[in-house]
């Protein structure tokens, strides 16, 4: 369907906003209440990495959603109830008190949320049958919202700490937030939806068959495995990060949230950089790049970490560092996973989810573990070794399979 006239060559339409609500939502409020609440709470490290565990198990069923979204039509259904269902958790957390038995269901309930909103936004842009230029301009801008929303998420803890707020309240602003981006994201997106063509998969087209062996016995499991490391990585210090900056460097609350806000807010300028290097040099060079900086970021920390007062200064320079990573990776995912898989491009997208999804569950469990029984620091040591054996098999194997693949088409 043709674009309307008053949305023509627009880059950012108000749908977007649920991935402002993803970055706010997730890398944000996620990030700086859950861990320290349940922490705080129970006096276990390892119950707030089973919670952050079960979020992103939850958001295993990424594939499962679009799919649904793609079979009925449902796609501004699924999204909006996303941003919808992290408004209820939020606000259930501001209630819940000590009910300690109903944590892991309204960790349930955001996982999925999480799971609806990243499978099915992009869909909005990708299935819209637009041209080239205007495609890349409204998937570019919808990557800058999360971002934006994740300094807007730590500007607003910031204030509610320095207010005195206490979690129970916190929680409530940021239900609050999550409920105004379910009504602009609902009320937005319904011309967006209507404009997605939905098509057979290539697989079914064809009679391929995309079963688990043929998937993850090929280039593109191997490309699954790094991308599960990478997530490793970067969820594993994310999901703790406000009890990590706390405990192993003495960092405040008012600090964490501050450092948070910052990252969100370089992010918003290495999107640009990261869409500009692809262009000119492809995904490959910028997806390694990524990991890279996420494996000197871990292995800066947990340097930084054995020391009994590192410089504040340069634990923030690694924490950046890890943090800027995620611009040259998740902005490279989908063009690589196109070139590396054996199943058809909506396929290969839920997998791309399913494997950063893995990463963040094992990330969880493994880092809560690790923080009870050895120490918050041991977290990064996790980071470092899974990130940098994400950069070596790709410098090993992804790197000259993709070469390979360039050739072919060339």
């Amino acid at each position: 369907m043709a674009e309307s006239q008053g949305n023509q060559g627009r880059s950012f339409q108000g749908w977007m906003i649920s991935n402002l609500a993803m970055g706010a939502g997730f890398s944000a409020f996620v990030a700086l209440l859950i861990p320290p609440y349940i922490t705080g709470i129970t006096g276990n490290a390892a119950d707030a990495g089973v919670i952050m565990a079960i979020i992103s198990l939850a958001a295993i069923l990424g594939p499962v959603l679009g799919g649904l979204a793609d079979r009925y039509r449902a796609h501004r259904s699924i999204m909006s109830l996303g941003v919808l269902g992290m408004a209820v958790a939020f606000f259930a957390y501001s209630i819940s008190a000590e009910a300690q038995a109903i944590y892991a269901l309204e960790a349930l309930l955001m996982g999925v949320s999480i799971a609806a909103v990243s499978a099915v936004g992009p869909a909005f842009i990708v299935g819209a049958k637009l041209p080239q230029a205007l495609e890349a301009r409204r998937l570019t801008t919808y990557n800058l919202v999360a971002p934006a929303g994740q300094v807007l998420g730590g500007v607003l803890l910031g204030a509610a700490v320095a207010a005195g707020m206490g979690f129970d309240q916190r929680f409530t602003i940021a239900g609050f937030v999550m409920l105004g981006a379910f009504l602009i994201t609902w009320f937005t997106s319904k011309e967006a939806a209507d404009r997605i063509v939905v098509e057979a998969s290539s697989s079914e087209q064809n009679g391929k068959s995309s079963g688990f062996k043929q998937v993850l016995i090929s280039i593109f499991g191997m490309y699954l495995l790094v991308l599960t490391l990478s997530s490793i990585a970067n969820n594993g210090i994310n999901n703790q990060i406000s009890n990590i900056l706390p405990n192993v460097y003495g960092f405040s609350e008012l600090q964490t949230s501050t450092m948070i806000s910052l990252a969100g807010l370089l992010n918003l300028v290495l999107f640009l950089a990261a869409g500009r290097w692809m262009a000119r040099s492809g995904p490959m060079t910028v997806f390694n790049f990524g990991n890279l900086m996420r494996f000197l970021g871990g292995l800066g920390m947990a340097v930084l970490g054995m020391a009994t007062n590192s410089p504040a200064l340069l634990v923030v320079a690694f924490v950046q560092i890890l943090y800027q990573g995620i611009p040259f990776v998740r902005l490279t995912q989908a063009a690589l996973a196109v070139r590396f898989a054996t199943v058809s491009a909506g396929q290969a997208s839920g997998w791309v989810i399913g494997a950063s999804a893995t990463g963040s569950f094992i990330g969880s469990v493994i880092g809560g573990y690790l923080a009870d029984n050895v120490g918050f620091n041991a977290i990064n040591w996790m980071a470092a070794i899974a990130a940098g054996v994400a950069v070596l098999l790709t410098v090993l194997i992804l790197r000259p399979a993709y070469g390979k693949r360039v050739e072919s088409s060339a």
